[in-house]
C-alpha cells in the first residue's frame, strides 16, 4: 500500500565553497538552502546540496509520469503549437 521512489545519480559533482561559489547571486542561492559554507563535518554541506539536487530531478521526474497518466503532456502540447506542421 506504499510507493517507494529513488533518485541515482552517481557521478554528481556539487560544490559549496571555492570556485563561483564566493559570486552574489551563485552564495544567495547557496544560503537559501542553508549548504553555503564547509558546513560543520568536511563535505555535510556538499552531501546535502547533492540530495537537494536529486530531489529536485525526482520532483520533475514525478510531475511528468503525472501529466503524462492524465494526457496533460499531450494536450499542452498541441495547445500550444508543438504539433507536426505539414
Amino acid at each position: 500500500s506504499s510507493l517507494y521512489v529513488s533518485c541515482t545519480m552517481p557521478s554528481i559533482e556539487v560544490g559549496t565553497v571555492g570556485g563561483g561559489t564566493s559570486l552574489p547571486a551563485q552564495a544567495a542561492c547557496l544560503g537559501l538552502m542553508g549548504v553555503k559554507g564547509a558546513g560543520e563535518t568536511p563535505g555535510a554541506n556538499s552531501q546535502q546540496l547533492s540530495k537537494l539536487v536529486c530531489a529536485s530531478v525526482m520532483a520533475g521526474e514525478l510531475s511528468l509520469l503525472a501529466a503524462l497518466s492524465v494526457n496533460h503532456l499531450v494536450s499542452a502540447h498541441m495547445a500550444l503549437g508543438r504539433r507536426d506542421r505539414k
